[in-house]
Formats: structure tokens, C-alpha cells, sequence
């Protein structure tokens, strides 16, 4: 595995089809936790990472009352 602070490791931003925004925090993301994203797949993972950040969003927004009881016992 390469290093984090290897600029060799991830590629730069690329452009994507909805624009090249969406890269650049993917970069930057996996040069911190040391991954090396192939830049065919930059724009899926950048995709993937947007659709993720919606659900997050959403769920982020959701909210509770304080009096809201915990959930019982998970059985799936």
C-alpha cells in the first residue's frame, strides 16, 4: 500500500460527465486513508460517494423529538 502523503498514489481530479466537482473530495479522502483509487474508476466511486452523501443527508434531517423511545430489541 502506498503512503497517504504519496501524490503518486492517487491520481488528481479527473472531469466527469456531471463535472469534475465530485472528484476532487474523493482524492482527497483516499489519500488520507492511504487508498489508491484506479482512475477508471474515479467516476463510479465519485458517483457512489454522492449517493452515500444523499442517504447521509437525508437521514441527517430527519429529526427526532426528545421524547422519542429507543427501538426495542432488533430481530431480523
Amino acid at each position: 500500500m502506498s503512503s497517504p502523503m504519496n501524490d503518486d498514489a492517487v491520481p488528481p481530479p479527473m472531469p466527469v460527465a456531471q463535472g469534475g466537482d465530485d472528484i476532487f473530495p474523493v482524492v482527497q479522502a483516499a489519500r488520507c486513508i492511504g487508498l489508491a483509487v484506479p482512475p477508471a474508476c474515479m467516476n463510479d466511486v465519485a458517483a457512489n460517494a454522492a449517493l452515500l452523501q444523499g442517504y447521509a443527508d437525508l437521514l441527517n434531517g430527519f429529526a427526532l423529538p426528545d421524547t422519542c423511545e429507543p427501538a426495542g430489541e432488533y430481530t431480523p
